[in-house]
């Protein structure tokens, strides 16, 4: 009775962190979903665009990704992100993302990103990732929570 409960405990229940789907070292492309975010009308916003991503992860700590069109506006400046990002992760589901563009402000171009994961689509090929980035210019009012959602396709 105890070799039954213990298979079906390590079956059903999720062992540390979850691992990730999408494979190491290797460069998978896919699709973003269109999403924009605003908390309050007429204050700041966010918005990343549908098109083409590519991800590729050198470690666990690591990976780089593209999006196809990603604007953050504080309210006063817009600032123009898309393009090749760094993913650096200080936990398995955050850390901060890094856009090549540095001529903004730190605060803008290494903001943090939460609520990271790697879930099976719905053919075996498939790889959804979700994660939020969460924009600021430093101060509170210029708040913006991006949710982004790209799905791979693994060969």
């Amino acid at each position: 009775m105890r070799r039954l409960l213990l298979t079906i405990a390590m079956t059903l229940l999720p062992w540390g962190v979850a691992q990730a789907q999408l494979p190491g070292n290797q460069v998978v492309g896919g699709q973003v979903h269109a999403a924009l975010a605003q908390a309050n009308p007429g204050g700041p916003w966010c918005f990343v665009g549908r098109g083409l991503s590519i991800f590729a992860s050198a470690n666990g700590s690591q990976a780089v990704i593209s999006l196809p069109e990603l604007f953050y506006f504080d309210g006063t400046t817009y600032y123009l992100l898309d393009g090749l990002s760094h993913l650096n992760f200080t936990s398995p589901t955050g850390g901060t993302i890094k856009f090549r563009y540095t001529d903004y402000p730190v605060a803008v171009t290494i903001p943090a990103f939460t609520n990271y994961s790697e879930v099976a689509g719905e053919s075996p090929n498939l790889t959804v990732v979700n994660f939020s980035i969460n924009f600021t210019n430093g101060t509170n009012s210029s708040n913006c929570t991006l949710p982004v959602t790209i799905k791979y396709e693994m060969n």
